[in-house]
């Protein structure tokens, strides 16, 4: 008598494991987010590699960008010049928002690629202000 019961029960487990894969599997994968993810510095070379997410010509992409520090600069001071210079945090996820407002509480954020070979990145405001110059050394879309 209890043999058929466990049976029934394995068959139902069973069956909704499977039920739940196949949900599982046909759900649409959530798009990343864009932005600018910084996801590498070596000290040795002064390169970062920064990982842009974004939607370019109305088709999402995913490019590496490998950079190095042209030149660090806060507020009034003088700029600092040099590989080393610039001060960007790995892991991070970068999101412009000087075109779509910043929330309450947020610092402002603007990054702009400048050219085929310069990324401009500008935090802050006022005497808080910090913008840092990177060369492009290479840029490349990922595949899907």
């Amino acid at each position: 008598m209890r043999r058929p019961i466990l049976l029934c029960a394995f068959r139902s487990a069973l069956a909704a494991l499977f039920i739940a894969s196949l949900w599982g599997c046909s759900r649409e994968a959530k798009p990343e987010s864009e932005g600018y993810r910084v996801v590498s510095y070596d000290s040795t070379t002064g390169k970062w590699v920064i990982i842009r997410t974004g939607t370019f010509d109305g088709k999402f992409l995913k490019k590496r960008m490998t950079i190095t520090c042209d030149f660090y600069k806060w507020a009034d001071h003088e700029p600092v010049e040099g590989p080393r210079a610039c001060s960007l945090q790995v892991g991070r996820l970068m999101v412009p928002n000087s075109l779509s407002g910043k929330a309450k509480g947020q610092a402002f954020l603007d990054i702009w690629e400048m050219s085929p070979d310069r990324l401009v990145v500008t935090e802050g405001e006022g005497p808080d202000m910090v913008s840092q110059q990177f060369v492009v050394l290479k840029n490349e879309v990922l595949p899907d």
